[in-house]
């Protein structure tokens, strides 16, 4: 059996993974630096139509790879959500309660609409007699209606919750205010521009920033 050193060296580390493969998930949606540098600050409508193109070609293995990534980080962003939640606890038992509760809630769904988005990947096995019905049917889908559009706006918690989360460790000051400030402000870009890769990534960097004194921390065994 691992002694607890041992166990929250593990911790510690863990805490990084779910930054760090998203960063390398969003990062897999651009085809060129020009791509990552197109900022907007309204969410485009998603063309379909060229997702559609790009599965039936077979040119699909970037988007998959990308959301699998990102699918595979979802358990650790759970991992981060019960580690501030434990830290805050000592301080304010009901804000880390509910902070933890709505980020569950939250990661949950964001499982669930990574795993959605992957499943469309099935139209590249589809015969070329079928193309147009199939069309129609990926663009329905990814219109977000109904369920999906319901389970996304669920996912927007996991981040509602990062940010109580973070608000309250900043209120109790067992972390620098800049680390919870970073914290706050990827959390805030998650939620402003979600599906817009490029602000993610930033989100993500600063979540990593933010973290870095909890996996000391952590890693120090203090």
């Amino acid at each position: 059996m691992p002694d607890h050193s041992t166990a929250k060296k593990v911790l510690a580390v863990s805490l990084l993974l779910w930054p760090v493969l998203s960063i390398l998930g969003f990062a897999l949606h651009f085809h060129s630096i020009h791509g990552f540098f197109n900022f907007q600050l309204e969410r485009p409508s998603y063309d379909a139509g060229r997702l559609f193109e790009g599965l039936a070609a077979g040119r699909g293995h970037g988007f998959v790879m990308a959301h699998f990534i990102v699918y595979l980080a979802t358990p650790f962003l759970l991992v981060i959500l019960l580690i501030l939640s434990w830290f805050l606890f000592r301080s304010n038992q009901c804000l880390a309660f509910v902070g933890a509760a709505i980020g569950i809630i939250g990661c949950v769904a964001m499982a669930g609409v990574v795993s959605s988005w992957l499943s469309f990947a099935a139209i590249g096995r589809v015969q070329p007699q079928y193309y147009d019905g199939a069309r129609a049917a990926l663009i329905e889908l990814t219109n977000k209606q109904g369920f999906l559009k319901w389970n996304t706006g669920c996912s927007y918690l996991a981040f509602i919750g990062l940010m109580l989360l973070a608000a309250g460790l900043w209120r109790s000051r067992q972390f620098p205010k800049i680390n919870m400030i970073c914290i706050l402000l990827g959390a805030l870009l998650f939620i402003f521009f979600m599906d817009m890769d490029n602000w993610m990534l930033i989100g993500s960097i600063l979540l990593s920033v933010g973290l870095l004194p909890v996996i000391k921390r952590l890693w120090s065994n203090r």
